[in-house]
């Protein structure tokens, strides 16, 4: 049985519960009462760290952690969290690989950099933005933040946001991810003894698992003065989350990240293997999770083509995902294979796989998105039941494929799903696609190749991450009225 302990330098008492192979010890709801009473120090002392000293106490923790990777002490872990989350080893090293990037200073220096002010100093004094008017940068906590399963990062990336600008940050990670999460920022408690800015930040950090009838989690979101509430997922979390943040008397800004999607666009000028190895590998990577992963794809082109393309993707479909295993049980196997044959029936051209550690499955359709119709026929094809699963659409032009985009939010085969976050292109991109694109309410178009890859100067779902977790402080000396 898995043991999920709180991070939390404070003293504090533990409700000890367990759900299904976990043994979780929940920090108690006193306990956290007297976290959120001290918050105002907290925050205070983390903001008289310099912006810099800050980051690079952050950076020391990505270091730690790669140095952790490179010898080998995060086996076991990435075993338990392969485990946890469904994932084949190698994406979780891949993602393991990842860490120090987002952690690293300089990552954060050009994240932070990108705020109204232009300038990290503004996290520190105010900077004068023109004659006589200035910003300063403040922390918006304490802040809450409830991550997301399907992946590491989006855990990390928030927590670390919030914490290097100075909030109380506490962090519900969730089952799949919480030993990671943990783990990454244990490295504060080994550092704290010979820094004492990586001791405030400690501080400054709360880990915690909370059950769903837990008390701790009521307080927090219906009692506790926090500044910011930061949700990831979907319904009916999302809902429920949201109506005991109303009843908050201290009226928290609420931050969801929503369930969202992504979508392929590919013309047959750009069908060549490099493409058809990018397509296969966005479907293989975190079996199409994350609000970036390709779930439709459009193809700009001919028939023929298009199932030429189709080919080249099923190769390296094989050749990536014997690489990247997965796990699915019997039921998901048995749906999957439903739904190719009611493909088959309406006139699809169906390719897969029979191997259940890569059990894919590429359907290439005329005209219109025959999806709706499966899904109606088989409500439990759902997108988080599709793994490893996309339709491509052949349609005669740009205009036709970007009707297809616009369809997607609402569609049967996308219920719950907000929108499409991401189109990856392979494909001329000129200005009057990528203002479509704009009007249709897409947040992020890149290159096909590395859909799944953040910049750290990107936003998330159109908003920057360090807008969420601050507020700016405007200060004029200059008398704008003179009568």
């Amino acid at each position: 049985m898995l043991e999920l302990k709180p991070f939390c330098s404070h003293s504090h008492t533990v409700v000890e519960k367990t759900q299904n192979r976990y043994r979780i010890l929940e920090i108690s709801s006193g306990s956290m009462r007297e976290i959120i009473n001290m918050s105002p120090v907290i925050q205070e002392r983390l903001s008289s760290i310099g912006i810099q000293e800050r980051l690079g106490v952050i950076g020391e923790i990505g270091k730690i952690w790669r140095e952790k990777l490179n010898d080998g002490r995060l086996e076991e872990l990435k075993k338990t969290i392969a485990r946890t989350t469904g994932y084949g080893e190698k994406l979780i090293e891949m993602e393991f690989s990842l860490i120090p990037m987002v952690l690293s200073k300089e990552s954060l220096c050009e994240n932070l950099a990108c705020s109204p002010a232009g300038s990290i100093l503004a996290f520190e004094r105010f900077v004068e933005i023109k004659n006589g008017e200035s910003f300063r940068i403040a922390p918006a906590g304490p802040v809450f933040i409830i991550s997301s399963g399907n992946s590491l990062l989006p855990a990390i990336i928030p927590s670390t946001i919030s914490l290097a600008t100075g909030n109380l940050t506490i962090v519900k990670p969730s089952l799949s991810n919480y030993l990671g999460v943990v783990e990454t920022y244990g490295a504060l408690s080994e550092i704290a003894s010979i820094s004492e800015e990586a001791g405030t930040l400690r501080d400054a950090l709360v880990i915690s698992y909370f059950t769903h009838d837990s008390a701790s989690l009521k307080y927090l979101l219906s009692e506790a003065e926090l500044g910011v509430v930061n949700f990831w997922g979907g319904e009916p979390a999302r809902t429920s989350v949201a109506r005991i943040v109303s009843e908050n008397p201290h009226r928290p800004k609420l931050v969801v990240n929503g369930p969202l999607t992504g979508c392929a666009l590919i013309d047959e000028k750009s069908a060549e293997e490099k493409t058809a190895e990018s397509l296969a590998r966005n479907i293989i990577l975190y079996d199409q999770q994350l609000c970036s992963s390709p779930t439709s794809g459009f193809f700009i082109g001919s028939w023929q083509n298009a199932l030429s393309f189709a080919s080249m993707v099923e190769k390296f479909l094989n050749e990536i995902g014997s690489d990247f295993d997965s796990d699915l049980d019997d039921a998901s196997i048995f749906l999957t294979q439903s739904a190719r044959k009611i493909f088959q029936l309406k006139g699809s051209h169906v390719l897969s796989s029979k191997n259940p550690r890569n059990f894919w499955t590429l359907v290439v359709s005329k005209e219109k998105m025959v999806l709706d119709e499966v899904v109606n026929s088989l409500p439990a094809f759902n997108i988080y039941a599709r793994r490893r699963f996309l339709e491509l659409v052949v349609v005669g032009s740009i205009e036709e494929a970007l009707e297809h985009v616009r369809k997607i939010p609402g569609s049967p085969a996308f219920k719950d799903v907000d929108g499409v976050q991401t189109v990856g292109y392979s494909m001329s991109m000129d200005e009057k696609v990528l203002e479509k694109l704009v009007s249709l309410g897409v947040f992020r178009v890149v290159p096909l190749s590395d859909m799944f890859m953040r910049s750290p100067i990107e936003p998330y779902d159109g908003v920057p991450m360090l807008s969420a977790f601050t507020k700016i402080v405007y200060h004029r000396d200059l008398q704008l009225f003179k009568p």
